[in-house]
């Protein structure tokens, strides 16, 4: 998501910042204090700031595709991370809201898990199947989320999960213009692949949601410790 072009993303960004919130409560049960925090997608800083006002921390290493205003007072890393070397002795690795772009993800978690201390607490959010279903079952296609239980799976293979919990974030629109315009403020929608959005189209789409214009997110929350 490239954030100096979406200056509305806060506004719009309603479900991933439930996502964050959920993320914050759960992983403050376990950590309150990691000398050395690398997080994974800042993006606006949605999550960044429950670290900074709620967590006591020497370093923290920021990472994201675009450069954002936060980077400036942290280190940071631009680009892919799946590409980039993560720093090395890390305490905690966070991710909010991005995981379900990663493929494949087992690669990614190894990765983490190399990265972090021995018993180092990693914990993000990520959307899962389920969301933005409504959008699915009319064009018959959209991103590949993982369920649960596949991504509790690859984590069993590094870590040990203290704690995970599924939730959802349901939002309503006045109509269907609204509903596309949300999707394309946050970067996040299912209109890809041969989908193409025309006249003829759009008014399919709005007649398939007759009339409740609604958007399911389905995301869980996981925190783990590295084996």
């Amino acid at each position: 998501m490239r954030f100096e072009s979406a200056k509305n993303y806060d506004e719009f960004a309603v479900a991933q910042k439930q996502a964050a919130r959920d993320l914050y409560h759960a992983l403050f049960q376990y950590v309150k204090r990691a000398d050395r925090i690398y997080e994974i997608g800042c993006g606006s800083g949605i999550f960044t700031h429950y670290l900074l006002r709620h967590f006591a921390f020497r370093q923290l290493f920021l990472n994201d595709l675009y450069r954002c205003p936060l980077m400036e007072r942290y280190p940071s890393q631009i680009g892919d991370v799946c590409e980039q070397e993560i720093p090395s002795n890390l305490d905690l690795v966070v991710s909010s809201s991005v995981f379900q772009w990663i493929v494949p993800l087992e690669e990614l978690f190894k990765k983490i898990a190399a990265a972090l201390k021995q018993n180092g607490f990693f914990a993000f959010s990520m959307f899962v199947a389920g969301t933005l279903w409504e959008l699915e079952s009319f064009t018959h296609q959209g991103l590949p989320y993982k369920t649960p239980q596949q991504i509790k799976e690859i984590l069993f293979r590094h870590f040990d999960i203290v704690e995970w919990k599924e939730n959802f974030c349901t939002l309503s629109f006045p109509d269907c213009f609204a509903l596309l315009h949300s999707l394309k403020q946050t970067g996040v929608n299912n209109l890809q692949g041969d989908f193409r959005l025309t006249k003829t189209s759009y008014r399919k789409l709005d007649e398939s949601f007759d009339g409740k214009y609604e958007l399911t997110y389905r995301y869980g929350v996981f925190v783990a410790r590295k084996k």
